[in-house]
């Protein structure tokens, strides 16, 4: 047996530094992974405290570092098309003024990683969409008139030490009619939020981003 070590010593030395290769490629990956993972942002668009359209839109921070919304848009899917308007501020289309001192005015800010905030409940931005968008009158409080289908959520955020814009969106479903003065039901239309990578995706933000500021 060892004679047969020794002859084979070359070969064998040239399979042990191989292997020895190997386990190094695959540690190698793992710190590469884990590094990515840590700069890979993940935010998250849920519906909250119900489900109707009275519930609440929460975003939380997943990622490894604080990131800060930049822009919220909303997307009103109806019978006449598609609608898309900045809901970043707090809702001025009827003249209303808050306390700019409070930070009530935006939902635009940073948020803390494993943190979240509440955006306000889907009825009001919705409202605030239309009005903004002069979809319905300035006065009205009934969502029922719109001819909703569905609606989108995105969030476009800066993250990381170059300030990147990164988007996230996530469609809800607008369920059935109100009856007895009850809210309109509504429901995630994905199991998860869909984070914006394809380059025409990319190129919509990219006008978003520009038109809104």
């Amino acid at each position: 047996m060892w004679s047969w070590i020794m002859e084979n010593a070359s070969g064998l030395s040239a399979v042990g530094t191989f292997l020895t290769l190997l386990v190094w490629l695959f540690y190698a990956q793992l710190l590469l992974y884990s590094f990515q993972r840590q700069r890979r942002s993940r935010l998250l668009i849920n519906q909250a405290y119900g489900n109707d359209t009275s519930s609440i839109c929460l975003l939380s921070n997943m990622s490894h570092e604080p990131v800060y919304i930049q822009l919220l848009l909303i997307t009103l899917s109806t019978s006449e098309g598609n609608t898309t308007c900045s809901i970043t501020d707090i809702d001025r289309s009827r003249g209303k003024h808050t306390n700019i001192t409070d930070g009530s005015v935006t939902r635009q800010g940073p948020l803390n990683s494993g943190s979240s905030m509440t955006t306000g409940t889907f009825n009001d931005m919705i409202l605030q969409a239309a009005r903004e968008n002069s979809v319905t009158d300035i006065d009205t409080e009934d969502l029922t008139s719109l001819g909703l289908h569905s609606i989108r959520m995105t969030a476009i955020i800066n993250y990381g030490p170059d300030g990147d814009s990164i988007g996230f969106e996530r469609d809800f479903l607008i369920q059935g009619a109100a009856e007895n003065g009850d809210d309109l039901k509504i429901r995630p239309r994905t199991v998860a939020t869909i984070r914006l990578k394809s380059r025409r995706s990319r190129k919509r933000m990219a006008r978003w981003i520009e038109r809104m500021n």
